[in-house]
């Protein structure tokens, strides 16, 4: 990836521009490893827990797919646009066409390129370049696996020398989104590499209230991971969740709205897809978005000694 590129998904909000920065928010809000919380929440529905092994999705994975549909539709759109009078209606209408027509035509399809480039790129991107980001906290090790944040590359680093912070999900800035985040720091304190890992928490409003709910709600979830790594997998109750990346139209719904009921049944499924698709066609769009992503996005490469380590059955897979 060059730096034009870079820019390009830094603009369009795929690769965050504060990646290697950590907030006055999340260093006021570092998780002490060491200290046992009374309130223990389990992680959500994008987690599993195999042998000695917590494998958590990272906190916007839910939402994966946004770019590869929108991204998709739109830039598809612009470029049809710009391509539609160059290559259309010269033949609708049989005119003849000079020299200029041709610059001029020619000039137009140049913009539809460049217009629907960025949307384009963002969406191959989410899916080749960003792919499947997930955390593996192994307690047996004590090693933590992790899909970086940075350049989405797969790392190891150990539980003692990670901080885990709450964070804001849009890097710096302060909103409606937080998230778990594990920072690894250069000895100058700089941001050496960073990941996310569980569900997001997105606060209604900007109370005293929920932020305290919010805070409570994040450090609980936080404890499950602590004492799985601290204290073992027998101390914390057995989680449910599962990573499937061959969810249906109705799972991936489900995922992205997780108070949606799951489809029971081809007929429901069915209906249920329907209705999703002409009653709530922006639901839909990101919908299949991630339904595509989940089935065709890139699985981050492991070193065998991680696979050694953790065992070949942990990673997810389709």
């Amino acid at each position: 990836m060059n730096k034009v590129q870079q820019k390009i998904l830094e603009a369009v909000g795929l690769l965050s521009s504060n990646r290697l920065s950590c907030s006055s928010f999340s260093k006021k809000y570092i998780l002490d490893v060491s200290k046992k919380s009374s309130e223990i929440k389990p992680s959500s529905f994008t987690c599993t827990k195999r042998k000695d092994c917590l494998i958590l999705a990272e906190s916007w994975f839910r939402e994966r797919g946004l770019y590869v549909s929108w991204g998709t539709l739109g830039g598809g759109v612009i470029l049809g646009f710009f391509l539609f009078f160059p290559l259309v209606m010269p033949w609708i209408y049989e005119a003849q066409i000079d020299v200029g027509g041709i610059i001029a035509l020619s000039f137009m399809a140049f913009l539809g390129f460049l217009f629907s480039y960025p949307l384009l790129f963002a969406a191959k991107s989410e899916l080749k370049t960003q792919g499947f980001q997930y955390t593996i906290f192994n307690h047996d090790s004590k090693n933590i696996h992790f899909v970086s944040d940075v350049d989405f590359q797969p790392k190891t680093c150990r539980w003692e020398e990670c901080t885990f912070c709450l964070a804001y999900s849009a890097g710096s800035i302060e909103g409606y989104y937080y998230e778990l985040k594990g920072y690894l720091f250069n000895e100058d304190g700089s941001v050496k590499d960073s990941f996310s890992f569980d569900d997001y928490h997105y606060m209604i409003s900007n109370s005293d209230n929920t932020r305290q709910m919010m805070i409570k709600d994040l450090s609980a979830r936080f404890e499950y991971v602590r004492r799985f790594m601290e204290e073992g997998p027998d101390s914390v109750e057995a989680v449910t969740g599962t990573l499937d990346l061959k969810p249906s139209l109705s799972e991936a719904a489900h995922r992205f709205q997780p108070r949606s009921k799951a489809s029971e049944g081809n007929k429901f499924h069915i209906i249920y897809s329907i209705v999703r698709a002409v009653f709530l066609i922006t639901f839909s769009v990101q919908v299949v978005g991630h339904y595509f992503f989940c089935r065709y996005c890139r699985l981050p490469q492991w070193p065998q000694n991680v696979i050694d380590e953790c065992g070949e059955d942990v990673f997810p897979k389709r």
